[in-house]
């Protein structure tokens, strides 16, 4: 079958209409023409594999990473960068208008270059091949895992570590059955490095003091060492809750003037590269005064909240209970005081905030599976009269953004924004007013 692609899908895959059917083919690219063979077909859609080139296009270039192809990491490495920011703003037109939300202005996807060694935070899974260990990465779609020695769109530390923890196998071997992977984050403005170990059961003295002993000397800029119980549960490696084995429970961190201490498992940015921009953009879109109260659910530790809290009178976040403390925490390292921080429902929280004067501004940034039910009528019901929202996936963001119309908001123009580069994965900030 011979298939000609005219753009990409929000899994990754380049899409072709052949005799009326959609064909999904990885690791193809708009504007090229291949003879594909088919290998299943799911939801409507035909899934195929690519065979030989018979048209090339101008806009794929060569893939930086020597796994690409077999890592699931990235899937448009081969894409010139301009052309991953086209798709993307596809992408983010097709969701809202899938969605129901028929001609919202859509401005052009917007990134940050150079689009290499951005990631603060990895994940590497540990398994066994032929007898021998190796740490890697999942496969796109499976649950093999590609060794790998290194990854372009890493920091420089992360790599580092795996690649020290690989180093370390015959230190680590007494606690080698209880290791599914490790969790490594670094401080960009630091250098500093902190390293879990993510395993399936509680170790014991002995196996802390191996485990310790192992990597001290061999991680690069390490400050920390921690032990993060994880359930054998799919491609999961954090588990809720991180041990100290050795060092501090945080990495320093610092970004546009703030500063943070960012635990392991905080829910932080991972792409600090382009985190000053996109601070930029929200206090743009949010235009908050010094007479301003500003709500955030979903604060975690204060990451956006604190940039926010230098331009507003007030800002009141909500976060979880495992992350209050650090974030009041690094409210106090910025010697602010105008940040209030609680672990209880976004509703509670906004009507307590309206009992001490008028909410005007809302920044949402939900995770898992979007906003809840009752949060867009409560922001009417508080006179909240300016509604920013960032949206990390497509399809949460189509329905948080009819949830918001739904509660009497409008939506305004949409910015497709870039944080997780040659990847199918593609935030969207999008303002809603009153």
């Amino acid at each position: 079958m011979i298939a000609r692609f005219d753009r990409m899908g929000p899994t990754g895959e380049a899409l072709a209409l052949v005799a009326g059917r959609e064909v999904a083919v990885p690791y193809a690219a708009p504007g090229e023409e291949a003879r594909v063979r088919i290998t299943g077909l799911e939801r409507g859609r035909a899934r195929g594999r690519l065979v030989a080139l018979t048209a090339a296009s101008p806009r794929v270039v060569r893939p930086r990473c020597p796994h690409f192809g077999r890592c699931g990491g990235c899937q448009w490495q081969h894409l010139e960068y301009p052309a991953q920011l086209e798709q993307k703003t596809a992408l983010v037109s097709e969701a809202l208008e899938r969605g129901g939300l028929h001609g919202r202005p859509i401005a052009p996807a917007i990134g940050w270059e150079p689009s290499w060694e951005f990631r603060a935070h990895l994940e590497a899974a540990v398994g066994v091949r032929d007898g021998r260990r190796v740490l890697g990465f999942f496969s796109w779609g499976g649950d093999r895992i590609i060794e790998v020695g290194q990854c372009p769109v890493q920091h420089p530390g992360n790599v580092a570590a795996l690649t020290s923890v690989r180093a370390a196998w015959d230190a680590l071997h007494p606690i080698a059955g209880a290791l599914r992977g490790i969790i490594s984050r670094v401080g960009t403005a630091t250098g500093e490095v902190m390293l879990g170990l993510s395993v399936t059961r509680r170790l014991g003295p002995d196996d802390r003091q191996a485990a310790v002993r192992a990597l001290l000397d061999r991680v690069p800029r390490l400050v920390s060492l921690m032990e993060v119980r994880a359930p054998r549960l799919g491609h999961l490696l954090a588990g809720r809750q991180a041990g100290l084995l050795w060092g501090r429970p945080y990495v320093q961190e610092e970004v546009a003037g703030v500063r943070y201490h960012v635990p392991l498992l905080a829910e932080f940015p991972v792409n600090l590269r382009a985190l000053p921009g996109l601070i930029e953009i929200i206090l743009g879109a949010l235009d908050a005064t010094p007479a301003d109260t500003v709500v955030e659910p979903d604060a975690g530790i204060g990451g956006y909240t604190l940039h926010v809290a230098l331009g507003a009178a007030r800002v009141v976040g909500v976060t979880t209970v495992p992350e209050l403390d650090a974030a009041w925490e690094n409210a106090r390292l910025n010697q602010m005081t105008n940040c209030q921080f609680y672990a209880r429902s976004p509703v509670r929280a906004l009507e307590k905030a309206g009992r001490r004067g008028p909410v005007r501004l809302a920044f949402l940034h939900p995770p898992g599976p979007g906003l809840a039910s009752d949060l867009p009528p409560a922001l009417r019901r508080a006179g909240v009269q300016r509604v920013v929202y960032l949206g990390r996936t497509l399809g949460r963001l189509a329905r948080d953004a009819a949830a918001l119309e739904r509660a009497g908001f409008r939506i305004g123009r949409v910015q497709p924004i870039d944080l997780s580069p040659h990847t199918s994965r593609v935030h969207a900030l999008l303002t809603a007013s009153a």
